[in-house]
């Protein structure tokens, strides 16, 4: 979740923020909080702002260090006091206990209202979690671009420099292969060897200072695990993200052969995730740039069930998630599937998104369900059906659906209709100006048309 530093909050004069002690920087906020309960550090979750005017606030010095040490031991971000209506200045023992349990306490204007700051807030949050997509879709572009062209030494290198400390690569014996930044001191290296070992954890992290230090595991072919360590000033969101893309990619790199399926269906897994990994995967399958794919999620239900013509299969929960060329079968024998239309590489992760609805709805309606770019590809078999039950219901009760279809088909020509019904134009004409007072709609207009003749044919399947 974005945060917003609080000496970024009390730097603006508009928002009329006052330090009268505590520390300020180094301090995060991501959430603003109005409370006048007497211990309100029970229902905080850490790295709030809290508000209070003191409506019923404590008196006694007991009572009000009780009140800050538990906002100091939820990780409040800060306290902010405002001194109207019910006091006139801010207590000295409230001062003093937030002074002693290091709990930054802000005056707060009398021109300025909490709701005011809180908006402020929010929208600070909003654009620091917009900026956080843009820094992240950057480096995935970025850590792509170095894995498909030089391979995991330059991953390891742009690693560093996207998150402005230093990375090193380990092969399973502890051999460095690779680093970007600084070198890391030796007591900092047994980090490394602790999530090498056969049983050791996936990724294990630690404090060096200011810095903080991750360690992952990379496991994969061979003779046994590699690690990368990790190490930056401050791991916000975005450089969790970030470092996790990177990660990733070097634990394809590692653990396979360019050709092999494990990195094809990796680098799959990355693509539908919204990972930028088109040019890797084009390099790993020699496909050329202007091939078109579809995403298929899919569950065997026969045992000789056809294999799907493609590489780039990956198991998920409930069945197999594939991407193959267009050209290529994508619902074969054996399969219940949801397939999304045709895409380039670019555009998997929204074409993922497709076929697992799509598949859904096949689970539900026990039938595949492939976006063939129709209107019915669009809407699932229910909704469309309870669509159809819905809209043609009083025309259904009144017993003129035929005539409906009949005209509908005709392109609203009377006489082709009549025709096809065996009745006279005249008596078409009164059942039509009576379906559109049952329906309640002007049957001239092309929308309606549209609806009633996507509802005849839902009604029918």
């Amino acid at each position: 979740m974005p945060t917003v530093a609080l000496s970024d909050l009390v730097a603006r004069a508009d928002l009329g923020l006052t330090v009268l002690v505590g520390p300020v920087e180094g301090r995060c906020v991501r959430w603003v909080h109005v409370s006048e309960l007497r211990d309100p550090g029970r229902y905080l979750i850490g790295n709030e702002l809290l508000f209070t005017a003191g409506v019923d606030f404590p008196s006694k010095a007991k009572e009000i260090d009780v009140y800050v040490r538990r906002l100091a031991e939820a990780g409040a971000a800060a306290l902010g006091f405002g001194v109207t209506p019910v006091h006139d200045t801010v207590p000295p023992l409230l001062i003093s206990a937030c002074e002693r349990h290091g709990l930054p306490l802000l005056l707060v204007s009398i021109e300025v209202t909490f709701l005011r700051i809180g908006q402020e807030v929010s929208l600070m949050l909003a654009e620091a979690e917009r900026a956080g997509m843009r820094r992240l879709s950057t480096a995935q572009a970025a850590l792509t671009k170095a894995a498909a062209s030089e391979g995991a030494a330059a991953v390891v290198r742009r690693l560093a420099s996207l998150l402005s400390g230093w990375t090193v690569l380990f092969d399973p014996s502890g051999r460095r292969v690779a680093s970007g930044g600084a070198a890391p001191p030796d007591d900092v290296l047994r980090l490394a060897e602790r999530v090498r070992a056969p049983k050791g954890p996936s990724a294990a992290t630690a404090h060096q200072g200011s810095r903080q230090l991750v360690a992952h595991a990379l496991r994969g072919a061979g003779s046994g695990p590699r690690s990368v360590l990790v190490a930056g000033d401050s791991f916000q969101p975005a450089d969790r993200a970030v470092l996790s893309v990177g990660v990733a990619l070097l634990s394809l790199l590692v653990a396979s052969t360019r050709s092999s399926p494990d990195l094809t269906a990796g680098l799959l897994g990355l693509a539908v995730e919204g990972v930028d990994s088109a040019a890797l995967l084009e390099k790993a399958l020699e496909a050329p740039s202007n091939t078109r794919w579809r995403v298929v999620r899919a569950r065997r239900v026969q045992k000789s069930a056809h294999a799907f013509d493609t590489p780039l299969v990956a198991p998920v929960a409930d069945g197999v998630l594939v991407v193959l060329p267009e050209d290529r079968p994508h619902a074969p024998r054996g399969w219940l599937v949801g397939a999304s239309g045709p895409v380039p590489l670019g555009e998997l992760r929204s074409a993922a998104v497709r076929a697992s609805r799509l598949f859904a709805e096949a689970v539900i309606e026990g039938r595949s369900r492939v976006d063939d770019s129709t209107v019915d590809s669009l809407v699932s078999g229910e909704d469309a059906r309870a669509f159809a039950r819905r809209i043609l219901q009083p025309v259904a009760e009144a017993g003129l659906l035929d005539t409906l279809h009949a005209w509908l088909a005709h392109h609203g020509g009377w006489d082709a209709a009549a025709e096809a019904l065996g009745v006279h134009r005249n008596t078409v004409r009164h059942r039509v100006t009576r379906i559109g007072e049952l329906l309640g709609r002007d049957l001239a207009t092309p929308d309606t048309r549209a609806e009633l003749w996507l509802a005849l044919r839902w009604r029918r399947e």
